[in-house]
């Protein structure tokens, strides 16, 4: 008994080749990295520690609400005793003090939209006065 079949079922789908080389293109494309360099103040925490730096009031650090003017008309950096933060601040630094750099953080912070990115933030050591955390971008690296 021969059967005939249909010719629709015999016919192999065009799309079908089609489809799978954009699925695999996709799944290709998905599993690639972004290429992202690090942010020159990303550097490595272990590279860092150590290092001489300086505090300085930028315009990123000032945007940040990281710096400011005191009373005295003094230019200082807001810093942090026990933890890295971008509010609540317990300490002032002297505006172009010399530190060195004892540890480095990379923080999740979230802005006023809800929005997550990350901030870095360094534990310095001014030549006098107390060890704190101050925001990346109010510190210069060598």
């Amino acid at each position: 008994m021969n059967q005939l079949l249909p010719r629709k079922i015999l016919r192999q789908p065009r799309f079908l080749p089609l489809a799978g080389l954009l699925l695999l293109l996709l799944l290709l494309t998905a599993c690639s990295g972004g290429g992202e360099e690090a942010a020159p103040e990303q550097a490595e925490p272990a590279a860092v520690a150590g290092q001489p730096g300086s505090l300085t009031c930028s315009q990123t650090c000032l945007a940040q609400g990281q710096c400011g003017t005191a009373a005295d008309s003094s230019v200082v950096i807001l810093a942090h005793s026990a933890q890295p933060t971008l509010r609540n601040h317990d300490t002032l630094l002297a505006n172009d003090a010399v530190v060195t750099i004892i540890e480095q953080r990379t923080v999740p912070v979230s802005d006023v939209t809800g929005a997550m990115s990350s901030l870095n933030f360094f534990y310095v050591q001014p030549e006098s006065g107390p060890a704190s955390w101050v925001a990346g971008s109010c510190v210069n690296l060598p």
